[in-house]
């Protein structure tokens, strides 16, 4: 079992990996842990692709818990490319894994291969045809804390770049003669931006005339904006606070400010003297530029 993937990697140098067509010639064997970065990424590119997975998958998830290194060391008992849990997996299949790094990509083809079973058995689209789901198909198979799961999507560009070109080439005839391949469809995007909230959970509002919540977009451009509903004791209605929506380059973060006009600063001071507590219930809401969105809540406390 432990050479199935090189084998499988030989026989499949002209297998299809999702959207883009596998890049030949792919090392049939491991290069060695001293290889270098676009070997490594081409070996592991011809297991996943042999085994029917893009061939970007396990690079992509490489790069981010290793940079493409079998590491013998890391957080708690995780070592090699993938981050793998030594108490866990250095056991019956994949005993040896540290020593053996076609174990390591036989794993993670095995645990993305059972990540793809489960989102199809959910009724979601078969995640090979989808490219933008790619991170978070990752992230099922790797398991990072929920808020960096954003960080396999982004190695997308730099695990081509190592994997090389398509052969052949889209649009061109392959080697020998024969019709033209036309280029695969690239799947609509389909899926909400990343979205990360911070700010102060307790705000002197009053004082700063305002609710403030920062928005975050780690991996794409998007478009934020957020309300807020303050529930103030005795009155006959909420307050509801509005921000201006606010244009967020990817990686990039912007302050949404809610700002309190006269009734509700007089309505909250009003309350406040008499001793209330009262919070903001704050909803941020972003949309990339194919109109996906992701909604997050957070609720503030406010003071004077």
């Amino acid at each position: 079992m432990r050479m199935r993937v090189a084998i499988l990697a030989a026989l499949g140098c002209a297998a299809l990996a999702g959207p883009a067509q596998a890049a030949c010639p792919w090392p049939a064997s491991y290069p060695g842990d001293a290889g270098a970065k676009d070997q490594l990424a081409q070996w592991m590119a011809g297991g996943s692709s042999a085994a029917g997975l893009p061939a970007e998958l396990p690079v992509m998830g490489a790069l981010v818990e290793s940079d493409l290194k079998n590491l013998n060391y890391g957080d708690a008992d995780t070592a090699g490319y993938f981050g793998m849990r030594k108490a866990v997996w250095d056991t019956g299949k994949y005993a040896g894994f540290l020593d053996h790094p076609e174990l390591q990509l036989e794993w993670f083809v095995d645990q993305a291969q059972a990540a793809r079973a489960k989102r199809i058995a959910l009724g979601q689209q078969d995640p090979v045809l989808v490219e933008t789901v790619w991170g978070d198909w990752i992230a099922d198979v790797l398991r990072p804390a929920e808020q960096y799961r954003y960080r396999y999507r982004l190695q997308l560009a730099a695990a081509r770049a190592l994997i090389g070109p398509a052969c052949p080439p889209a649009g061109e005839p392959p080697a020998g003669g024969g019709p033209e391949v036309p280029p695969a469809p690239v799947a609509a995007d389909t899926v909400g931006p990343v979205l990360q909230v911070a700010g102060a959970r307790s705000q002197h509002a009053l004082r700063r005339g305002a609710v403030v919540v920062q928005a975050r977009c780690p991996a794409e451009a998007c478009t934020a904006s957020a309300t807020a509903t303050i529930a103030v004791p005795g009155a006959k209605r909420s307050l509801r606070l509005t921000s201006r929506k606010r244009a967020i380059a990817a990686g990039g973060a912007q302050s949404l400010r809610l700002v309190l006009d006269k009734r509700a600063r007089a309505a909250l001071r009003r309350a406040l003297r008499a001793h209330r507590v009262l919070s903001a219930k704050v909803r941020i809401a972003v949309t990339d530029a194919a109109g996906n969105q992701t909604i997050a809540g957070r609720t503030v406390r406010l003071t004077g």
